[in-house]
């Protein structure tokens, strides 16, 4: 039933969010921000396997169907207009801290696998999600939104397999 009112938001909303700009400004070895330009078919399990920031943007204009409760951010009531992203580190090892971008201000961000299973439906996508129950961040992993830049969200985890896995909840962009 969500992902039926998901997919039916998503292919109304001409609005579309999105990810600006992404950095890293530590890290134990020699990675790179990297936007995708579409979903992957799959991650997790060392699809990746590089020191490498990545983010995409999933669904875009989704009416959420009910409220939304995510590890960060307050409660994002039903009906609110999102758009969803996902940021993930599936690195070979070491520490990796940096921030991304959007181009709305961030509601919230799931970091538990409990609450990104449950928000898959909303995503749009059909990203196969290897290592299911070990996605997120793990103990020492932390995410935050920028107080002073609400667009911005960082990240100071540690990668190894299967990596780490946030999805962002943004506002949907405003229409031009």
């Amino acid at each position: 039933m969500i992902r039926a009112l998901a997919l039916a938001a998503f292919a109304s909303a001409p609005a579309a969010a999105g990810i600006l700009d992404g950095t890293i400004t530590v890290q134990d070895g020699a990675g790179r921000f990297i936007h995708l330009p579409e979903p992957p078919l799959a991650v997790g399990e060392d699809i990746f396997d590089t020191p490498d920031l990545i983010a995409f943007d999933e669904a875009q204009g989704v009416a959420l169907p009910a409220a939304l409760v995510l590890e960060i951010g307050a409660p994002i009531p039903a009906g609110t207009m999102v758009a969803l992203h996902s940021v993930i580190f599936d690195g070979t090892g070491g520490r990796q801290r940096g921030w991304v971008l959007f181009d709305a201000a961030i509601l919230g961000v799931a970091t538990s696998p409990a609450t990104l299973a449950a928000t898959d439906a909303l995503s749009g996508v059909e990203t196969l999600w290897l290592g299911h129950a070990m996605r997120g961040l793990e103990d020492g992993d932390r995410a935050w939104i920028d107080p002073d830049a609400p667009r911005r969200l960082w990240v100071d985890w540690a990668g190894s397999s299967p990596g780490d896995h946030l999805r962002v909840v943004t506002l949907a962009a405003p229409l031009m």
